[in-house]
């Protein structure tokens, strides 16, 4: 856990300096609103063909290599980014991005064994939050750098960052991180052999998640859907419809980013004494109302205050849904069953891990491609979207979605 947690610090440094600013990038190198909604959805579906894969070999043949050597690939795509002549480029660098990160079920199944029950909500929430406290300044050095360089310039020298820094969280996991999974299976690795059997696997997978946990999974995709659908278009619609200069958007970013990091060691306690449940209605209730004043918002100071609402009710979702599926699934099982569900839910924020599998990568793809239309059409209406299905969401969790009697180790 240390491990993981100390990478992911030193990612905090840089990464969020450019992911709070890509899709401004992707527009001023070209590509319009449809086309981002596009880009993502593309990467989604990449990663969906691969997780399966990343799922089998997590369990069967161990976790820590796979990570150490994923991240490296992870860490190549920012040479793709860094002398991409046009955004067509760009949207190479980001799906190809998307397609490496198979790894992430493996990574966050050694979270999950790493953990004791009793202790979930605190040390996931450290997890959460000792990189965010790094992170806080990030995007506001990011405005500044855009505001000092212009846009492109900034962002390829955020790339290069990027790119060092990776290859020094690639050589810590792969020689620091311990091997969790104590049955190792000789698997073949014939992309032939290989894909059949991960993907066979993955279809037992899903049976064990109907079986187990159908009501949270349908929540999951719900959100998987919706935070999709408003991710990527953040920062656009704080400059484009609420006149908020990048440098600001920087500012709302930076503020909030102290609420995240702060208030989270609170949330994981919270997470821990109430429940994954009650703590997922927590969340609902906050965000509904403020996803559909955030569209009222006129100017700096009105949009500060929602968005970190909005990041908070996010927080209290992401934490409580990892809780909930550690404490639900087997160890031996929980590499392929998170490239199935995912690692866990969120309302689409920057600065919070967007979770990924199988069976939420086609609402993502969704969400993406419906996202960029409707932006087009009117920059607000997939906020007010949200409220909608935000409050069906709200009401489904409270009748359907329980705790799990018993915690796995």
């Amino acid at each position: 856990m240390l491990v993981l947690t100390l990478s992911r610090v030193f990612w905090s440094t840089s990464d969020t300096s450019i992911d709070s600013y890509l899709p401004l990038f992707m527009s001023e190198m070209g590509a319009s609103s449809p086309a981002i909604g596009l880009i993502n959805a593309l990467g989604s579906l990449g990663a969906m063909l691969l997780y399966p894969v990343g799922g089998y070999i997590a369990d069967k043949s161990g976790r820590v290599k796979l990570v150490a050597y994923s991240t490296i690939l992870y860490v190549s795509s920012f040479i793709i980014y860094l002398l991409a002549p046009n955004w067509q480029w760009v949207a190479v660098a980001s799906i190809y991005q998307s397609m490496v990160l198979f790894y992430l079920p493996a990574m966050n199944a050694v979270m999950a064994d790493s953990i004791p029950i009793n202790e979930r909500g605190r040390l996931y929430a450290f997890n959460f939050a000792l990189p965010n406290l790094v992170r806080i300044i990030s995007p506001y050095i990011g405005g500044l750098f855009i505001a000092r360089f212009d846009l492109i310039p900034a962002m390829r020298i955020g790339f290069t960052i990027n790119f060092s820094i990776g290859i020094l969280v690639a050589g810590m996991r792969l020689l620091f991180l311990k091997e969790t999974l104590t049955s190792i299976e000789k698997i073949s690795w014939n992309p032939l052999k290989l894909f059949p059997a991960a993907y066979k696997d993955m279809l037992e997978s899903l049976r064990w998640v109907e079986s187990n946990i159908p009501s949270y999974t349908i929540v999951s995709i719900l959100l998987a859907f919706l935070s999709s659908m408003i991710l990527p278009f953040w920062p656009l619609y704080a400059v484009q419809a609420l006149k908020i200069m990048p440098y600001r958007w920087g500012v709302i970013l930076l503020w909030s980013g102290v609420a995240r990091a702060v208030l989270s060691f609170f949330v994981g306690e919270i997470v821990d004494r109430l429940g994954s449940r009650k703590c997922f209605l927590i969340g609902f209730i906050t965000a509904i109302p403020s996803m559909y004043i955030f569209t009222l918002a006129k100017g700096f100071w009105m949009a500060l205050p929602i968005y970190t609402l909005i990041v908070l009710s996010s927080v209290f979702i992401w934490i409580s849904s990892q809780v909930y599926l550690a404490n639900s699934i087997p160890r031996e099982s929980r590499g392929r069953v998170m490239a199935g569900l995912g690692s866990g839910m969120m309302i689409g924020v920057t600065g919070i891990g967007f979770p990924s599998g199988f069976l939420i990568f086609l609402p993502r793809i969704f969400g993406s491609l419906m996202g960029g239309i409707i932006y087009d059409v009117n920059p607000a209406l997939p906020w007010l979207i949200q409220t909608i299905f935000l409050f069906f969401g709200l009401v489904y969790t409270y009748f359907m979605v329980h705790d799990p009697q018993e915690a796995y180790e």
